[in-house]
């Protein structure tokens, strides 16, 4: 048990932490590193990113390609079945959209009634199966309508990020959570039963726009609660959950195979959502730069009681006399202070161009993968291993390298990989480098929502987080029409990407151990303070106490 509470008689009545942002520090360091309360919110919001992976990718299956042919009217006059080895034979070798001329009007099925090499165009189309939108839609042909599924949805992510960031910063992150879980559930389970293609594209979109933001919201609220030393370990579980989650839509996809009942199975888990208003505490931090006295006294004090440590009562009476001083320069627009900064607008437009970059390459590698030989679903379920992997890799290398040097390496390392097959023949090698490169990029990926969160003030933070993301969208974008190019262009596109986002990484500072910038001048200190900050978490909580506590300097 970490025993926090000191005698008053240490200390003088008029000693204060520094500043607003150092009384919050030094309450919330009262609580430990980590403790009973910051495990049970850890687990709490690592169960919405099992589902969120479901609900960001299920195109993938939903709208997948199903194996298809000509339909011969000389030949199938009533039912029509897939293997109909007589249709099978006028068909030629190298194109599904085509099928022999025949000579007469009242051809037989038989060879000698078709042209020797003419064609034309197919008019109807059977399929193998009919499990997806891409079959029972009648996309055969259409391939630029299938991959139109993935680039509508991720063209949605833009408003879903505003109206996340928004919510989450004016009304609070465990009210965005509910609002667009539920949401997520909903618009879902009404997307199944769509009626033709148009229907689907069109729910599909709105899905997104008003469910996707709930992961974001989620994860803000837990890097909030998490102490700066441990940020990388709660980034680590929250990845290692929506790798997890992925094999797990892996198998559920295997064996739900029809799309329909697929959507059903997976969107009525996130109506059970929005019951985490009453199961979470909204965070302290948000609490905090709303003025919020009572609610930031009172969750500090709970979380103290579940982790069994004992509150300083001059820490909380300096916290909230802060907060009191300190309400009304905070009820104020996200956006106003930071566009009059010139240190976070360019550092923005570099954090912009890392998402782009990472989108871009994460999800045009994922889309890519069920295109691999082998059963899809095994690939799929391998291909969404790899976020466990990196995000163990996160864990053992953010708190000890670096945000940056780390995010600026799995950036190289997969423009490497991805240019590689250019060089390398072998297909067994090749498909290695898929995975190093889809490893690398989660890596980034995953890493990219830590550090863009410590870059900004408390204030802003989800809306500045929520912005970066909105744009970095347009890769994701554009990611779904990649299968329509061939693999070296692909290669060239995700290796031009990774390397510039690398060099882009260099000129944003460290903010290993820093902590969470309450204020506009705090996030642009770590320009040129940064030894300072890191400096500031590195001391036990005893010790952090006792200097937020000591004379003011």
């Amino acid at each position: 048990m970490v025993e926090t509470g000191v005698a008053g008689s240490a200390r003088s009545a008029s000693v204060k932490p520094k500043d607003a942002s150092d009384a919050l520090e030094a309450a919330l360091a009262q609580l430990g590193p980590f403790g009973f309360y910051q495990g049970y919110v850890l687990v709490m919001l690592c169960i919405p990113n099992l589902f969120s992976v479901m609900y960001s990718l299920n195109y993938v299956f939903v709208a997948d390609q199903v194996p298809f042919r000509c339909v011969i009217p000389e030949c199938e006059r009533g039912d029509v079945h897939f293997d109909n080895e007589l249709a099978v034979a006028l068909l030629p070798n190298n194109s599904q959209c085509q099928r022999y001329l025949p000579l007469q009007d009242d051809a037989q099925c038989e060879r000698e009634h078709f042209h020797s090499v003419k064609t034309v165009t197919c008019q109807k189309f059977v399929y193998e199966n009919y499990n997806t939108v891409f079959a029972e839609f009648d996309l055969g042909c259409r391939e630029w309508l299938r991959t139109m599924v993935g680039t509508v949805r991720n063209a949605a992510l833009p408003l879903s990020l505003i109206l996340t960031g928004y919510t989450s910063d004016t009304y609070g992150r465990r009210t965005a959570f509910c609002i667009f879980s539920a949401f997520a559930g909903f618009m879902g389970i009404i997307k199944s039963f769509s009626l033709n293609y148009e229907m689907y594209l069109a729910l599909e979109f709105l899905e997104a726009a008003l469910g996707y933001g709930f992961n974001s919201a989620a994860y803000v609220l837990m890097l909030e609660m998490a102490h700066p030393s441990l940020r990388g370990v709660f980034a680590c579980a929250t990845g290692v959950a929506y790798g997890v989650g992925g094999v797990l839509f892996a198998w559920i996809a295997w064996g739900v195979p029809y799309w329909r009942h697929l959507l059903w199975t997976i969107h009525s888990l996130a109506l059970l959502l929005p019951i985490y208003y009453i199961l979470l505490d909204e965070s302290p931090r948000w609490l905090h730069s709303q003025g919020n006295i009572k609610k930031t006294d009172a969750m500090i004090r709970k979380a103290a009681a579940w982790n069994k440590v004992i509150v300083d009562e001059e820490i909380m009476k300096r916290l909230n006399e802060d907060v009191k001083n300190e309400s009304e320069n905070e009820k104020q627009s996200p956006w106003k202070s930071l566009f009059h900064s010139r240190v976070l607008l360019i550092r923005f437009a570099l954090c912009c161009w890392c998402w782009i970059a990472s989108t871009f390459v994460y999800y045009g590698l994922t889309i890519n993968s069920v295109s691999l030989s082998g059963n899809k679903y095994v690939n799929f379920a391998l291909n969404m291993s790899m976020e466990i992997a990196a995000s163990l890799l996160i864990m053992m290398a953010l708190e000890r390298i670096g945000r940056k040097l780390c995010i600026f390496l799995a950036f190289l390392l997969c423009g490497v990989a991805c240019v590689s097959p250019f060089f390398i023949k072998h297909s067994g090698t090749s498909l290695g480098l898929f995975f190093v490169g889809k490893l690398a990029i989660t890596f980034a990926f995953n890493s990219l929502y830590v550090f863009t969160a410590e870059l900004y003030p408390t204030y802003a933070r989800s809306s500045a987080l929520a912005a970066s993301s909105l744009v970095g969208r347009l890769g994701s974008v554009l990611a779904p029409q990649t299968p329509l190019l061939n693999m070296y262009v692909q290669a060239v596109l995700y290796g031009a990407c990774c390397l510039s986002a690398a060099v882009g990484v260099l000129f944003m500072p460290e903010t290993r151990h820093a902590r969470l910038p309450q204020h506009v001048d705090d996030a642009e200190r770590m320009r040129t303070d940064e030894d300072r900050l890191n400096e500031t978490f590195s001391q036990p909580p005893p010790q952090l106490l006792r200097r937020y506590l000591s004379a003011d300097t």
